[in-house]
């Protein structure tokens, strides 16, 4: 009867239903008519917690957690929201799709991206140029997850490079399949210095220069020539050292660098999915700007959510608290699992950057199902195992296959036979992500990633000045290594 009742309920997702499950375990069994009876939320993300019955903890639904950490979470919430306008706390990507959105005269920097992307794409000979993105950790997850979600991964028009060795740059023109004279490029690095993107920058360009050089140009006319073919997003404040320092600001000015593109300020790497490098990307991919607009104002609104107090309407809040419940009863391993090839590509870097780099501990692994069942079951079913778990199942709408619903029910079946499960179910449109699902379900994220941080702190009473999760001083450790005058100073472009 439980697997019954998983599947109603994965027919029209709700998280009300979790409790008739976690009912009909312990109470006489509802009917699966009466589960359907339910109103569905009108929310291109559904959440649904699943409950087993040997519960260490005695809370058999979401409520019961809901209310034993509730006054930590109210406490999280005006934390956060008194920070959340202080430019100094790294938390401008809260506000970053509204601003996107928002229009200065008669265009918003929305349209001004899609322009630069169109003004890229025409600088071509006789075929179209694929894009190749040059920048590592978020600058390049991001955007690759953007892509898949929107159903344009692996199409041919836009790739990810981000080695340093030599052999990866010949199979990488390789796979490609284009000399690089009928390649574009965007390069994403904030100062401008980071050295995997600047190696890869300088290659590209120095290989350019010297194609156009064979063709009787210049030194002057090779360098704009070689200069045509990128865009530029880094810092908007320009100074002596930095990248924008060097470019200038205006597109037309100095050079021939597409470069009215911003990293913007406060809002790190793996939070900038809504920053201008993804969004250049889905438009030089092809994605259309109203299939972007209606991400960014879905986005825009689930941060309202986000900071409201009710907690029945948080994604962010409500997940986070089933992270510390899962967390401070013995389910301490996280195993988040992504089904299906649209969460692939990025997919899973992305959550595993946002994860450690945030809350800086490795009780997190990250996988792509089908492919990884086997070897994930069988490490998570070990009976030595078994009860160290939680699980993160994010889906798609399960009704698109009959198929498709019946395996995730069997799986949901047997992980909700022991550790508690999350499902996190997200619509679908044309064969990719539905814009509203995508954009809720990022910006959640993003929230429930520090949320998590906070709520842990709250819990033992501790408040830091700054918030670690939004925060990564510890990746100058080794970035400090290659500087000048170190045994391991590196020359970019070699």
């Amino acid at each position: 009867m439980l697997s019954e009742l998983l599947f109603a309920m994965m027919i029209n997702p709700d998280m009300e239903k979790v409790n008739l499950v976690a009912e009909a375990q312990t109470k006489p069994q509802p009917t699966v008519s009466q589960i359907k009876k339910i109103e569905k939320l009108k929310s291109p993300l559904t959440q649904v917690f699943v409950f087993q019955k040997d519960n260490r903890t005695n809370m058999y639904n979401f409520e019961e957690v809901q209310e034993y950490y509730d006054s930590l979470m109210y406490k999280v919430l005006k934390d956060f929201s008194s920070r959340k306008n202080n430019p100094k706390e790294f938390l401008k990507w809260v506000d970053l799709p509204s601003e996107q959105l928002a229009k200065r005269g008669t265009k918003s920097h929305l349209d001004e991206i899609y322009l630069q992307a169109e003004t890229l794409k025409s600088r071509k000979d006789l075929t179209e140029r694929p894009l190749v993105v040059l920048g590592i950790g978020g600058s390049k997850h991001t955007a690759e997850f953007l892509l898949n979600m929107n159903g344009v991964g692996n199409k041919g028009n836009v790739y990810f490079y981000s080695d340093i060795d030599p052999i990866s740059f010949n199979n990488f023109l390789a796979e490609v399949g284009k000399p690089v004279n009928e390649l574009n490029f965007l390069v994403v690095s904030k100062s401008g210095t980071t050295f995997e993107t600047k190696d890869g920058f300088l290659r590209f360009e120095k290989m350019l220069f010297d194609y156009y050089k064979s063709k009787g140009l210049s030194n002057n006319e090779a360098l704009k020539a070689a200069q045509s073919h990128f865009a530029i997003c880094t810092d908007k404040t320009p100074n002596e050292k930095n990248l924008r320092g060097k470019i200038g600001l205006k597109n037309g000015k100095d050079n021939n660098y597409i470069k009215e593109l911003y990293i913007h300020d406060g809002v790190g790497g793996r939070f900038s999915m809504f920053d201008d490098a993804g969004l250049f990307a889905a438009a030089y991919a092809g994605v259309s700007k109203t299939n972007v607009e209606r991400i960014l104002k879905s986005a825009a609104n689930t941060s309202k959510k986000c900071l409201s107090n009710n907690l029945d309407s948080n994604p962010a809040a409500r997940s986070a608290m089933f992270n510390l419940y899962a967390i401070q009863f013995g389910y301490k391993l996280k195993q988040q699992q992504y089904f299906g090839r649209l969460f692939e590509g990025g997919g899973e870097n992305w959550i595993k950057q946002l994860y450690l780099e945030s809350l800086k501990d490795f009780n997190f692994n990250a996988t792509k199902a089908p492919d990884s069942m086997h070897y994930a079951s069988e490490g998570f079913f070990y009976p030595a195992n078994r009860d160290k778990y939680h699980v993160v199942m994010t889906v798609m709408s399960p009704d698109i296959s009959p198929n498709y619903k019946k395996y995730l029910g069997a799986i949901l079946v047997s992980y909700a036979e022991k550790v508690p499960v999350e499902m996190e179910i997200l619509d679908v449109e044309n064969d990719a992500i539905k814009p509203e699902a995508i954009g809720e379900y990022v910006q959640a994220k993003h929230f429930e990633i520090v949320y998590t941080g906070m709520l842990r702190r709250q819990a033992k009473a501790q408040m830091p000045e700054k918030l670690p999760e939004v925060f990564q001083s510890h990746v100058e450790v080794y970035k400090n290594k290659f500087k000048p005058n170190s045994p391991y100073e590196l020359t970019p472009g070699q």
